[in-house]
């Protein structure tokens, strides 16, 4: 579960380890069982609020629970990013990822359909995010990915992320041969490109940008209205609660993209 969201999973960075707790000592076990029954009742009570809540709730709860940034911290979405549709879309999903991380693979189904649904209304931008300290192959996949979209353009680029996603257990140097080189490649100017890491700036521009706009872990999506403030918001959360967001978006900033 991603520490920075309540409301679905992903993956932060790791954070300092917490100091030991001291063990209780014999004048601090009187408190224990009435704390527990008090912490038991809160619990039971908490259960039953939440089993008469209706469904519907939690949904329009998520609609309000992004978190606006300030829009002159985001670069404008542009053709120079790896997008689908148009950077100057009435909505434009930002969303930083990792190439290694599940939960990114679960949301990019999400964030697909939400697009293509959207009859052109909604842009979808890919920046990276890669978790180096949990996940190995998180920076040579973006770095093989990059070296693609310069030689290949913006479509193998999401060919790529496809696969990616879909083989994310073969994640190693031979896989992203094989896969720059079923993608049309030239082999000699891919592996160049990947030895020299001629795209990690290009990478580390993306993963400051996340933090600096608050990303903690991935995926990490904002919501970003042609006119209006950008919500951002953590985890992978089901499509249901992503078009909640957007609609609270679009209610906000006086666009409608009609996304089913």
């Amino acid at each position: 579960m991603d520490k920075q969201s309540s409301e679905a999973p992903g993956e932060s960075r790791p954070a300092e380890a917490e100091t030991s707790r001291q063990p209780v000592g014999k004048q601090d076990r009187w408190l224990t069982t009435p704390l527990a029954v008090v912490i038991a009742g809160a619990i039971i009570a908490a259960a039953i609020v939440l089993a008469k809540t209706p469904a519907s709730t939690s949904v329009a709860a998520v609609a309000n629970a992004g978190s606006a940034i300030t829009a002159n911290t985001l670069r404008p979405p542009s053709a120079s990013d790896h997008i689908i549709g148009s950077p100057s879309a009435p909505i434009v999903i930002v969303e930083f990822a990792d190439f290694q991380c599940p939960y990114c693979s679960l949301i990019y189904q999400s964030l697909k359909q939400i697009v293509a649904s959207s009859n052109g209304k909604i842009a979808w931008v890919f920046r990276n995010f890669p978790l180096d300290s949990i996940h190995p192959q998180a920076r040579p996949a973006a770095e093989a990915a990059e070296c693609i979209a310069a030689e290949l353009g913006n479509t193998a680029f999401w060919k790529y992320m496809d696969d990616d996603f879909s083989n994310q257990d073969k994640l190693g140097p031979a896989w992203y041969a094989e896969e720059a080189a079923s993608l049309g490649a030239n082999m000699q100017t891919f592996n160049a490109c990947v030895a020299n890491k001629t795209y990690d700036s290009r990478i580390n521009t993306d993963e400051a940008e996340a933090v600096e706009n608050g990303g903690q872990g991935t995926p990490f999506t904002i919501i970003v209205p042609k006119s209006g403030s950008p919500v951002a918001f953590s985890g992978a959360l089901p499509y249901a609660e992503i078009y909640a967001i957007i609609q609270s978006v679009e209610a906000k900033s006086g666009v409608a993209t009609s996304t089913p």
